[in-house]
């Protein structure tokens, strides 16, 4: 299953049709609120041009809060709090990424498979800051690449949840998909 985890998925090309494209240096999308939930998910098909650019982040310290974001070590960083999980991740395709945390438990999904996981126990307090895609919260790491079907649960998708919602549009997305 790794061995294919750097093959550009087939149901897509680049750019992607109604892909987010973001230039690296001030480009990036504020919500308006934080998302401050323990149980939660977050995922994004990521097309990375650059490393050390943050896909999504919602901390108010380093150590505070949820991000997922590429580092400039070249690995695919998601963390809750303190507990990071990480894989070295490509810049030459196409890449569905996923985070969950259930309150006990922390994955990291790359193109609907596991990758990475650890029991661990964190609870995200609010944030002060308002949730952003592709860029932090409280400094400045732009992301530089595509992002296309970025989506935010508060609770914690099974495998078997990632692995349908993953080749969906926002309208093909079940009732019991989309809840939370």
């Amino acid at each position: 299953v790794m061995a294919n985890r750097f093959l550009t998925p087939p149901k897509l090309t680049f750019p992607v049709s109604g892909s987010a494209a973001f230039n690296g240096t001030s480009d990036f999308i504020q919500t308006d609120n934080p998302f401050s939930h323990t149980n939660h998910t977050i995922a994004a098909w990521v097309y990375s041009e650059s490393v050390d650019g943050t896909v999504f982040d919602n901390r108010d310290a380093n150590d505070d809060g949820i991000r997922l974001f590429h580092a400039g070590n070249g690995l695919m960083y998601y963390q809750v709090n303190a507990s990071d999980l990480n894989i070295s991740f490509s810049t030459d395709g196409w890449f569905f990424v996923s985070g969950t945390y259930d309150g006990t438990t922390q994955k990291l999904y790359i193109d609907g498979s596991v990758v990475q996981s650890q029991s661990t126990s964190q609870t995200i307090s609010v944030s002060t800051y308002d949730a952003k895609i592709g860029n932090t919260t409280y400094e400045n790491k732009y992301f530089k690449g595509n992002l296309a079907n970025v989506a935010i649960w508060n609770r914690a998708l099974s495998s078997d949840e990632i692995n349908s919602v993953m080749w969906k549009t926002y309208e093909q997305v079940s009732t019991t998909e989309s809840n939370g």
